[in-house]
């Protein structure tokens, strides 16, 4: 059983997490951990603005 520690919710760190889930077992764990509660990805903002999303 691994425990996959990825540091930082960037715009690396959440994609290498969902790259990771997809190749590891079903009995390892992988955590995120990011210096802020919540992921914003910057680009989107105007989205946001307009309710794209």
């Amino acid at each position: 059983m691994a425990h996959i520690v990825v540091m930082g919710s960037g715009i690396g760190g959440i994609p290498a997490a969902y790259e990771l889930k997809d190749v590891i077992g079903s009995g390892d764990r992988i955590t995120v951990i990011n210096n802020r509660p919540y992921f914003q990805f910057t680009p989107s903002n105007p989205w946001a603005a307009v309710g794209w999303r």
